[in-house]
């Protein structure tokens, strides 16, 4: 009896599926890849698969639900993996030549993401100096200023897109030698 219950149960289980998120900013920028999110005091936190950052709600657009893409487990069969190899490196010395490889690339990120932080400030310093500006200017002047300052705010954009990109990255990367090591 405790047998055919426990089939029951496992039959009328729903299937398990991951939702994912795509977050629209105001700014015109789209962080996909987000596994869920939460709202905290003005703040959405999202989170990565293996990292999150905080947004503030006032930049965020809309957030929409997509289905995590589904993925095959049966193996494909490859016909360079039909050969035998004639020597198989060993496991320790396979996970360190990849933790040496994801060390070597999370360096790279944090060269890219300074860079990119940098020429953030650097644009942001611009904008807000053409801003404080503002006070003094008649209409004409306030357009000619709004006219100059789209164009920043679009570098502006881009370069917070890719931050975003280069700290998941990072987050992935981390996650991964943290599961290695």
């Amino acid at each position: 009896m405790l047998a055919i219950l426990l089939m029951m149960v496992l039959l009328l289980m729903p299937v398990y599926s991951e939702a994912a998120y795509k977050i629209y900013l105001k700014n015109g920028s789209v962080i996909s890849g987000v596994s869920s999110y939460e709202k905290r005091g003005g703040e959405v936190i999202i989170n990565f698969d293996a990292g999150s950052m905080g947004i503030s709600e006032a930049e965020i657009l809309k957030i929409e639900e997509t289905k995590a893409p589904e993925i095959e487990f049966t193996p494909k069969e490859r016909p360079e993996e039909k050969a035998a190899p004639l020597e198989t490196p060993s496991p320790a010395v396979d996970r360190y030549a990849r933790i040496t490889a994801l060390r070597s690339d999370l360096d790279s990120i944090d060269a890219q993401l300074k860079q990119v932080e940098d020429d953030e400030a650097r644009i942001k310093a611009s904008i807000d100096e053409k801003r404080g500006k503002r006070h003094k200017y008649n209409i004409y002047q306030l357009k000619k200023l709004e006219s100059e300052l789209e164009p920043l705010q679009q570098q502006l954009s881009t370069i917070q897109q890719r931050k975003v990109e280069l700290l998941q990255r990072r987050a992935s990367i981390e996650g991964e030698i943290r599961s290695l090591e």
